[in-house]
């Protein structure tokens, strides 16, 4: 596994999983079923707009799955500021687009909880390659990045981009949160 850094703060990390592996997790989230994904505008409040977001999506709360999941990634993600990475939110969004399907601009949101520890990175991993068109794009900075299977995109949730529209094929995503916590003073000052 290989951390690529792109732009400052986005990056990928190559080869998280495998082929079987991302096999895998496109047959789980296909048997649980896609429906129409709508925009996120509260805590499990969302909102049909076909103009801004018209693929598919599986939600799946699984701790333990986020878990082996941050296990592969960890060491590549790095504190920002004094927040310090945990792990994956345990909420985990299969995406599914099929030709003329996207995600127009937008920013994505953080995810708080309870004690404090919120969301700061997305965590994208490309299931698939075999589909044409579906890059993720930046605007600022401009980067375009064209998925490629068992890879992991981590950007600033802030970072404006959209899910360019599959021209051929289907592309499957699964896409989770970096959590960060406060660190504490004596880590920081290393006293």
């Amino acid at each position: 596994m290989k951390k690529h850094p792109l732009e400052n703060p986005i990056f990928t990390v190559q080869n998280v999983l495998s082929k079987a592996e991302c096999a895998e997790y496109i047959a789980l989230s296909e048997n649980i079923g896609y429906t129409p994904a709508g925009l996120t505008v509260g805590q499990d409040e969302y909102l049909m707009a076909p103009s801004i977001r018209n693929n598919d999506r599986v939600i799946l709360d699984n701790q333990e799955l986020a878990e082996s999941l941050w296990h592969r990634v960890e060491t590549s993600v790095l504190r920002i500021g004094n927040w310090c990475a945990i792990g994956l939110n345990e909420r985990l969004r299969f995406y599914r687009y099929d030709p003329g399907q996207r995600f127009a601009p937008h920013h994505d949101g953080s995810y708080w909880r309870t004690n404090g520890d919120h969301s700061r990175l997305t965590f994208m991993i490309y299931l698939n390659e075999d589909f044409e068109g579906g890059e993720t794009r930046f605007f600022s900075p401009y980067v375009s990045i064209v998925p490629k299977m068992g890879m992991v995109l981590f950007f600033i949730h802030e970072i404006k981009h959209e899910g360019a529209p599959v021209i051929q094929g289907r592309k499957y995503v699964l896409r989770s949160d970096v959590m960060y916590t406060y660190c504490e003073k004596r880590e920081i000052g290393g006293s």
